[in-house]
C-alpha cells in the first residue's frame, strides 16, 4: 500500500543527501559565510566535526526575526524566482544547507545584521526550535552544530576517524582559501590551532603559501568567447596521483570531462592542479545535485577544450623546453607491472629471434635520449691490482646507449645501470630505517607550507617516530638517508605524510613510508648514458648481488635481463 511519508522520515531523508559527514557541514556554511560577504572566517572542531562544529565569520549577518526562517527548508536570500534559477551568481541558493543540518544535530545560531545594534539567538534538536531569543552578540554570524547525526544513529556510525573527518575538512578549507585570497581563514580542532591562511593578495601568492615557495609551477589561461580557464601545476616528486581542485565562478565542484582534459594527453599529468573557470552563470547549470558539486556546461566541448589546451600549453612548456624530451609514462598508466619479482628476467624465442617472455612493458617505451652525465654518485671500491672480478659475474663492457654486458654462468646478462643502482640505494636505506631511526639537525630551519602544516600536526608523534622534528610552523630535522643527502627535506616530508595518509593499517605504515623515502631518494642514482670504467661497473654488480631482490628496481623495472646460455646455442645452432 502506497502512502505518504511521515514529514519527520523525509526531512532526515533530504538532510541526508545534502550532509553526509562533517565535512559537508563545514563546506555548506563555509559557502553561506562567504556569500555574507565575510573577510574573517574562523572554524573550531571537536572529533573531526562528529562532536562539535563552529563557524564564526564577520558578514552580513541574520535578522533576528529571519533566525527561525533561516532554519526552514526552502528559505533563502539568495534567489526569489524561476527566472533567477537560469543565472545563480552565489555560492547558495537552495535554502536547504541550515535545514538540513538542523535536523540531523543540535544546531545554535547567534547572529547580528550588519548595521542593527541588536542581536540573536536561536536553537533547535532534530529540527525543532527549543529558543529563539535577542542575545547581545557581535557582527556577522556563529553557528554551531553539535552531536553530528544523533538521531541517525545508521548514519553516524560510518564516519571515519576523528582525524579521517579533519583531514576533508582541512582539505575544503584549503581549497576555499585558494579561490578567496582576500579572506582570512582559521581552523582550530580539539583547542589547537591547525591552520591559518591571512589574507592574500592573488592566487599566485596564495598557491605559493600552500605548495611552498621551492615547488615548480606552471600556469597557463586560455580564453574563448566569455569563457576563460586558468590552470596552475605543481608536478609533485615521487607522486603517481592527479589532484585536481576545480572552482566554476567560485563554486569548489567535481567534474570528470575538465579531470579527463588534464590527463588526456601525452604527458604524465602527476601532482596538484588548480582549475579556474570564469563563464556567464547562464552558461552553466549548477542546479542538478543536492550538494551542489556537480554542474552542467552549455557548451562542455568548449570548456574541454580550453583546459586540454591550457594543459598541453604548461606540459610543452615544461617537458619540451626545460627537459627536451619526456620520459613519462602516459597518464593513467603504471609503469611496468612487474613488482619486486625475486626472479631473473629470461629472453625466449618463439617464432621471432628477439621476442621477449614472460615480461613485457605495460606500453610501449618512448624513445629514450642519453643525457650528459651529471656529477658521479657511485663511488666504485678501490682498485685491486687484479682487472678480474673475484666470482663467476666477469664485465665485458658497455654498449653505446649505456647498458652494461656481463658474463654469467649461465648466460649473456644485460645490466641496466641506473635500475640497479636504484635497488642499490633503495636497500640501503630501507636497512638504515629498520635498524634504526636517526635525526639529522638542518642547519637553517624551513617554514612548512601552510597546506602541509594541519596533516603535520595531526600525526606529529608520527612524524616524529620517523625521525622528523617541528618546531611550530618549522622543519628543524629530518631522518638520515644512509649515504644519501640531496633529497630536499620538505620533499621528504611530504612524502611521508603520503604515506601515512596511503596506508591505514598503522602495521604496515612504517614500511609504507621507507618505501616512499626511499624512493626518493633513488632518483640520485647513476643515469643510463653516463660511461663507466671497469672498476665502477663490477662494483655496481657485486653490490646489486647482495641486494635481497636484485632482478628489479624499486618502482618494478627489469635490472637484468639474461640470454640463457641454451638459447644462445640455439641460436647460433650450436
Amino acid at each position: 500500500m502506497i502512502k505518504k511519508l511521515d514529514g519527520e522520515v523525509s526531512t532526515r531523508i533530504a538532510a541526508g543527501e545534502v550532509i553526509e559527514r562533517p565535512a559537508s557541514v563545514a563546506k555548506e556554511l563555509l559557502e553561506n559565510s562567504l556569500d555574507a560577504g565575510s573577510g574573517n572566517i574562523s572554524i573550531y572542531v571537536e572529533q573531526g566535526g562528529k562532536t562539535s562544529f563552529v563557524i564564526e565569520d564577520d558578514g552580513a549577518g541574520i535578522a533576528f526575526a529571519e533566525l527561525p526562517l533561516a532554519i526552514e527548508r526552502y528559505a533563502t536570500s539568495k534567489i526569489s524566482t524561476l527566472d533567477d534559477l537560469e543565472s545563480i551568481a552565489t555560492l547558495g541558493y537552495r535554502g536547504e544547507a541550515l535545514a538540513s543540518v538542523a535536523a540531523v544535530s543540535r544546531l545554535e545560531i547567534r547572529s547580528r545584521e550588519r548595521g542593527s545594534d541588536k542581536g540573536g539567538v536561536i536553537r533547535c534538536e532534530g529540527g525543532t526550535i527549543t529558543l529563539h531569543a535577542e542575545n547581545p552578540c557581535k557582527q556577522g554570524t556563529r553557528i554551531q552544530v553539535d552531536d553530528l547525526f544523533f538521531n541517525l544513529p545508521a548514519r553516524r556510525k560510518f564516519l571515519k576517524t576523528g582525524s579521517a573527518e579533519l583531514r576533508r575538512i582541512v582539505q575544503i578549507v584549503n581549497d576555499y582559501a585558494l579561490i578567496k585570497p582576500g579572506v582570512s581563514f582559521r581552523l582550530f580542532s580539539d583547542g589547537r590551532k591547525i591552520l591559518e591562511h591571512q589574507g592574500m593578495g592573488s592566487i599566485d601568492e596564495a598557491l605559493s603559501e600552500r605548495w611552498g615557495e621551492e615547488a615548480k609551477k606552471y600556469f597557463a589561461r586560455t580564453t574563448g568567447g566569455q569563457n576563460c580557464v586558468s590552470l596552475w601545476w605543481n608536478p609533485i616528486p615521487d607522486s603517481r596521483r592527479v589532484s585536481v581542485t576545480i572552482f566554476v565562478n567560485g563554486r569548489r565542484i567535481q567534474d570528470n570531462a575538465i579531470r579527463a582534459a588534464i590527463c588526456s594527453g601525452d604527458a604524465a599529468a602527476y601532482g596538484e592542479w588548480l582549475v579556474v573557470v570564469e563563464m556567464p552563470p547562464e552558461d552553466v547549470d549548477v542546479n542538478i545535485h543536492p550538494t551542489k558539486q556537480e554542474v552542467r556546461f552549455r557548451r562542455s566541448q568548449e570548456i574541454f577544450k580550453l583546459v586540454y589546451d591550457a594543459a598541453q600549453n604548461i606540459f610543452a612548456r615544461r617537458f619540451s623546453v626545460e627537459r627536451g624530451v619526456s620520459f613519462e609514462p602516459p597518464s593513467g598508466q603504471r609503469e611496468f607491472e612487474i613488482k619486486d619479482s625475486q626472479q631473473p628476467v629470461f629472453f625466449d624465442r618463439t617464432n621471432s629471434l628477439f621476442s621477449q617472455t614472460p615480461w613485457k612493458p605495460a606500453f610501449p617505451e618512448k624513445s629514450r635520449v642519453a643525457s650528459p652525465a651529471p656529477e658521479t654518485v657511485f663511488i666504485p671500491a678501490e682498485k685491486t691490482a687484479s682487472a678480474e672480478p673475484s666470482y663467476d659475474k666477469r664485465y665485458i663492457g658497455q654498449t653505446a646507449q649505456g647498458f652494461l654486458l656481463f658474463d654469467f654462468p649461465e648466460g649473456l646478462a644485460i645490466v641496466d645501470p641506473h635500475a640497479a643502482h636504484e635497488r642499490i640505494l633503495f636497500e640501503d636505506i630501507c636497512r638504515a630505517f629498520s635498524d634504526h631511526i636517526s635525526t639529522q639537525e638542518l642547519a637553517v630551519p624551513l617554514a612548512i607550507p601552510s597546506a602541509l602544516l594541519p596533516e603535520v600536526k595531526i600525526n606529529e608523534k608520527e612524524l616524529e617516530r620517523l625521525g622528523f622534528c617541528v618546531k611550530d610552523v618549522d622543519l628543524t630535522g629530518v631522518p638520515v638517508l644512509r649515504g644519501k643527502g640531496h633529497t630536499a627535506p620538505i620533499e621528504m616530508l611530504r612524502s611521508a605524510l603520503r604515506g601515512i595518509e596511503t596506508e591505514n593499517d598503522p602495521a604496515k605504515r612504517d614500511r609504507e613510508v621507507w618505501w616512499r623515502l626511499a624512493r626518493l631518494a633513488c632518483r640520485d642514482a647513476v643515469k643510463l648514458g653516463r660511461r663507466m670504467e671497469r672498476e665502477e661497473a663490477e662494483e655496481l654488480m657485486k653490490r646489486l648481488d647482495s641486494c635481497s631482490s636484485p632482478y628489479t628496481c624499486p618502482h618494478g623495472r627489469p635490472t637484468v635481463f639474461i640470454v640463457d646460455n641454451k638459447k644462445l646455442e640455439e641460436w647460433f645452432e650450436r
